[in-house]
């Protein structure tokens, strides 16, 4: 039988869902999909069940795809509420299944160990004059968060995406200004982006 942590999970849940689809619908004419793994671990994206975790890429106005992936788990605390545990947004190219090839993907893991950072970039193309062991597309590079809304507004904004209302403009502040407020009583905009230095 679910504890009732998890029953107060599945509410927070279906908020953040709903808000989620909203920003999501702003350039994807499809559904996100979600699944409860076990009673608190939730996964979303479009086409993803229990059995198949990964999401699908969905066409955008521009002939680009984009594939949203999110693992969130319930947060054992005072309050209800879910953490993001790993979150993964990839913008694609390409017309077959088989053959769509990133252009860049944006990833956060909670769990991510030094040396890489827990918010990072892979670009998917060489700087001229690039020559390095580890292929360029293979880099962790460093970011901030970034959210959803914030790659949605950089899709329509820089890659020609057609937003699929007139207000997504407002959709995207209301629903960034949501995610900030909730992260100030969070400790993570002041957590070590990476492990302190032992002393010498």
């Amino acid at each position: 039988m679910p504890s009732p942590s998890s029953y107060s999970s599945r509410r927070v849940a279906r908020d953040f869902l709903r808000r989620l689809r909203e920003v999501y619908k702003l350039v994807a004419a499809a559904e996100l999909s979600d699944a409860w793994l076990g009673s608190d671990v939730l996964i979303v994206g479009h086409g993803v069940s229990p059995s198949s975790r990964r999401g699908q890429p969905v066409l955008l106005s521009n002939g680009m795809y984009l594939n949203a992936e999110l693992t969130l788990r319930a947060y054992r605390g005072p309050v209800p509420r879910l953490e993001t545990v790993r979150a993964t947004y990839s913008y694609q190219a390409g017309n077959l299944p088989h053959d769509r090839r990133p252009v860049f993907s944006y990833q956060f893991d909670r769990e991510t160990r030094f040396p890489h950072s827990r918010c990072h970039l892979h670009v998917y193309a060489s700087p001229t004059g690039y020559a390095q062991d580890r292929a360029f597309s293979r880099l962790h590079l460093p970011t901030r968060r970034i959210t959803l809304e914030q790659i949605v507004w950089h899709l329509i904004q820089e890659h020609g995406v057609q937003p699929r209302r007139p207000d997504w403009h407002q959709a995207l502040w209301r629903h960034e200004t949501r995610f900030r407020d909730t992260q100030r009583t969070q400790p993570w905009p002041y957590a070590p982006p990476f492990p302190l230095p032992h002393p010498t």
